[in-house]
């Protein structure tokens, strides 16, 4: 018998033993889970191994049950919630790392509940506990029973291994690993205390990973570790938990609507910076097919959703296209030096998220199922943004992104709630931000507020490329419209200011995906006397 097989009937056997409560309140009370481990039979495990085992078979016995729990609210047959780039950290109060490296995922929330560090998380910093605390229990009051839950991508903080190794000094790489784990679950099990019957789906982001940034190998150690997970939150079976232990990819119907089915890409594999790192190595680069190799399960699970004349959603991390942010950052670091805006700098300072190539064979083949992938969601850039996918087709595309929770690039934490209708397509959404940011803490509280609904703010209905391509041309040729649009764009954040020259590098990404469409609609680019936003990744 396998040393998988018998892990698997361990869960099932010890799934029982389990006791939960819950008190129907936002901040509802921890699970309670026996101390004891459970057994594991198969000759010398190593003691690294079995924590991790331990680990995972914890995972899906406080998931799995939990899915199936029922709450007393109504649900929301044809509403979901997004939230993107929690980059959340556990390590913001050192004092505490010790007691976390220590206990099971369940016990953190006490640990973290002693913090005498209590405010939330300022502008330029990752998630703190507090900030993830009162985020999740504003979304449960807004949709208490969503239809589902998208996390699109960045759970970890940024840094996570820099700043775990700074702080307890531990070279054992498996503690690390076990770290890793154990934040990922903490802030699964936040999420289904609050929405214990609802279906969470996750795509990895570029933080995600054990080895650093960037670095997700396909059929690596990070996506092995958290396949039981995602399957689990996903409420799917153990063919999900093989595409992402192959890709961080998977294909899973859509909870509430027949004929639609969601499929979560891992676009880190597409990005500029991507390089597929080895754990077992000591984080040592190795070859990788990922991309290739994703870009084939697309286009065959795409093929296959439109012979059985299905939808499709895409959720993913990384929007194709061009790094706005960043590029107008290093284009005016560059003009800063010579004084002089020309063409060929601005064009030697564009930065692509995606690597090009496979930004264009995306488009093409989304142009190609333009009749069956009906809505796209990512994150990545920590603003509330949107991109046109086939921009000068007679059929575009597009994606919703979504604004994040962190701070750390000077915009308000947020989240989104999306109304769909019953054929799939977006009827709208909207978008809720933490106003009180600064002065927020235990004591103060945070106060969350609707920010604005997509058809009222800017008249039209429903969400989609048509009324999105609209949206460009007035952000493009009216200021009025273009403000507002900055304006949401940051999440009402006054800490970022952008001049117009500057908001132009921001809204050429949302139509021009190439370098060379891009080029045309930005360069030359702005004068020397402004100021860029931080690079947002």
């Amino acid at each position: 018998m396998s040393s998988r097989l018998r892990l698997r009937q361990s869960l099932r056997s010890g799934a029982g033993s389990v006791s939960r409560q819950w008190d129907g309140h936002p901040k509802l009370r921890r699970s309670m889970v026996s101390p004891q481990p459970i057994q594991l039979h198969w000759a010398r495990p190593s003691p690294a191994k079995l924590r991790l085992l331990s680990l995972a078979a914890i995972v899906v016995v406080l998931l799995f049950p939990a899915a199936r729990a029922q709450s007393a609210e109504r649900p929301s047959p044809n509403q979901f919630l997004i939230a993107s780039d929690i980059h959340f950290n556990p390590m913001a109060d050192p004092s505490l790392l010790a007691d976390l490296m220590a206990a099971a995922p369940a016990q953190w929330e006490a640990i973290l509940q002693r913090s005498k560090l209590t405010a939330f998380s300022q502008y330029g910093h990752g998630t703190n506990w507090w900030l993830l605390q009162s985020s999740l229990n504003e979304m449960r009051a807004t949709l208490p029973r969503p239809a589902l839950i998208m996390i699109t991508g960045d759970i970890l903080a940024h840094q996570f291994p820099q700043n775990f190794a700074s702080a307890m000094h531990d070279q054992d790489r498996e503690h690390y690993r076990s770290f890793v784990l154990k934040t990922i679950t903490f802030v699964a099990l936040e999420f289904r205390r609050r929405f214990p019957d609802t279906t969470i789906l996750i795509t990895p982001g570029n933080n995600d990973e054990e080895c650093g940034d960037y670095s997700v190998r396909a059929n690596g150690t990070f996506l092995d570790d958290t396949a039981d997970l995602a399957r689990s939150l996903a409420h799917a079976d153990d063919g999900v938990g093989a595409e992402w232990k192959a890709l961080g990819s998977y294909n899973v119907p859509h909870p509430s609507l027949r004929g639609i089915r969601i499929l979560s890409l891992n676009t880190v594999f597409f990005a500029e910076w991507y390089h597929a790192d080895s754990f077992r190595e000591g984080c040592a680069p190795v070859a990788s097919t990922g991309p290739a190799d994703l870009l084939q399960w697309l286009e065959s699970t795409l093929a296959k959703a439109k012979a059985a004349r299905e939808k499709v959603w895409l959720m993913f991390h990384i929007p194709p296209g061009m790094d706005g942010a960043t590029t107008t950052k290093q284009y005016l670091s560059q003009l800063l030096r010579s004084g002089s805006p020309n063409n060929s700098a601005c064009a030697k300072a564009m930065v692509p998220m995606w690597v090009p190539s496979w930004t264009s064979q995306f488009d093409s083949l989304l142009a190609k199922y333009q009749d069956t992938v009906i809505a796209s969601f990512a994150g990545h850039t920590h603003a509330d943004d949107f991109r046109l996918i086939n921009a000068a087709g007679a059929n575009k595309l597009f994606v919703l992104i979504n604004p994040a929770i962190s701070p750390i690039y000077g915009q308000n934490p947020a989240f989104r709630v999306v109304t769909f209708e019953r054929d799939g397509t977006l009827a709208d959404q909207s978008t809720y931000y933490l106003t009180n940011l600064e002065k927020a803490s235990v004591t103060v509280g945070g106060t969350w507020e609707k920010e604005y609904t997509f058809s009222e703010q800017w008249k039209m209905r429903p969400l989609d490329a048509a009324r999105l391509a609209i949206l460009y041309n007035q952000i493009k040729n009216d200021s009025k419209t273009r403000d507002q649009w900055i304006k949401l764009y940051n999440v009402s954040s006054s800490d970022l200011s952008l001049p117009d020259d500057i908001a132009r590098g921001l809204y050429c990404a949302a139509e021009a995906l190439d370098p060379t469409s891009y080029q045309s609609c930005y360069c030359p680019a702005p004068r020397t006397s402004e100021t860029a936003p931080a690079p947002q990744r």
